[in-house]
């Protein structure tokens, strides 16, 4: 029964609308088979009790069978007409009704209902159809009123079937009422339950690209986002040949194995609760002090690529073929921000990473390689190699070290 109910009012229902706009033809189906069958109900008590009520049996009879065109036009997909066709009926029914039955049975009461019921079927974007709905279904109950406080019923029956008229039509107008209250309750908070699933998606894909804080700075405000750090420790892994390595693979293969690197990389990374701040093809940047200043933003980028390098030894990556890294790592201050409108990202600017980026590619693979400020802060920590003397493009002479492991 379930099961034929829900095949009944998702007439018309497509993929392709939303669930906003399938909601409104679920209630103009649910409602015409409802009232339809209400009204269908009275007929046989009337034919036995009131057989001189003919017209009103009449009425009873084909407008419910009328309302099934409702469902027929949302069929064809015509849901403006059919919600049109089906409230505009529905006024005349009861405007039939009413006239015949009287002002004692409340009949035109339902003229009431009528006019609430076009704020629960059409959508808000409708506001013309539901201000002529509505305001249509006020001037009919008016007109009725008026017209029936001075004329009495057409059909001719006696008192105790006006009072039970009364009765049917008050609990018709309660059950009504709690069906419409009901199921708009329940819409609500389906949607409310819906929207909220959405902004924690949103919130977690925000979080994919945005440091938290720096998250919560841009949802606060549209302000620039600019910061900056006066000691920040920034790392730049590189695979080794990569270029050669690209060519010999197709392109899923390679960006599949890629992933696996990064991805285990990433979880690196969030263990030492520093950020990543991007990839550049196959070079990995993350940096420790930025955007929350901490005390241990060296060691922390330190043992980090330690950990990268010893990812990559464990063999995890054996279809890479032997995979190698070279590492740099420099501290100094930097200028942090966001950037963009659209596919923004939060980035890092200064000498300070154009020095970390000059220690990778003038490192040596499975080794990191390191600036002096970096020795300077973590000799007494850490294992290093013999200092050493390169020449940087845009620096000049610089000295440098390769670090070997954390002290024990």
């Amino acid at each position: 029964m379930r099961a034929l109910w829900s095949r009944i009012v998702n007439i018309g229902v497509t993929n392709e609308l939303s669930e906003q706009d399938a909601k409104y033809i679920r209630l103009t189906n649910a409602l015409a088979i409802i009232v339809g069958l209400w009204l269908l109900s009275l007929a046989p008590s009337l034919v036995f009790t009131l057989p001189s009520s003919k017209y009103l049996i009449l009425s009873c009879t084909a407008f419910p069978l009328l309302w099934l065109l409702a469902l027929y036009f949302n069929y064809k997909h015509w849901y403006d007409f059919a919600k049109l066709f089906f409230s505009y009926t529905a006024m005349i029914c009861v405007t039939i009704n009413s006239l015949q039955a009287g002002r004692e049975s409340d009949n035109h009461l339902f003229l009431l209902l009528n006019s609430l019921i076009a704020f629960y079927i059409y959508p808000p974007r409708q506001m013309k159809y539901i201000t002529a709905v509505s305001l249509s279904a006020l001037a009919l109950f008016i007109g009725v009123e008026v017209y029936l406080t001075n004329r009495g019923p057409v059909i001719e029956a006696p008192p105790e079937f006006f009072q039970l008229a009364r009765i049917v039509t008050l609990v018709a107008l309660c059950v009504l009422v709690f069906i419409l209250t009901r199921y708009n309750y329940v819409t609500l908070h389906r949607a409310q339950d819906l929207l909220a699933a959405e902004h924690e998606k949103s919130e977690a894909l925000l979080l994919n690209v945005l440091p938290a804080s720096i998250a919560r700075r841009l949802k606060a405000s549209h302000a620039v986002i600019a910061d900056r750090a006066n000691e920040a420790t920034i790392l730049f892994a590189d695979i080794v040949s990569f270029t050669s390595l690209s060519q010999s693979l197709p392109p899923e293969k390679l960006v599949s194995l890629l992933n696996q690197v990064f991805t285990e990389f990433d979880g690196i990374v969030a263990r030492h609760n520093l950020e990543k701040i991007k990839t550049i093809g196959d070079a990995y940047m993350a940096a420790g002090g930025i955007p929350d200043p901490r005390s241990d933003h060296c060691e922390s980028i330190a043992l980090c690529g330690l950990d990268m390098l010893a990812a990559v030894r464990s063999g995890k990556f054996s279809e890479l073929n032997n995979l190698k890294l070279r590492i740099g790592i420099h501290t100094g201050p930097v200028v942090a921000g966001v950037i963009g409108k659209s596919k923004f990202i939060y980035d890092l600017w200064g000498d300070s990473v154009n020095t970390a980026s000059r220690m990778e590619s003038h490192g040596a693979e499975d080794r990191i390689h390191v600036t002096e400020e970096v020795y300077l802060k973590l000799k007494d920590r850490f294992e290093f190699g013999e200092k050493r003397e390169i020449q940087v493009k845009g620096k000049g002479a610089m000295q440098t070290y390769f670090l070997l492991a954390a002290r024990a």
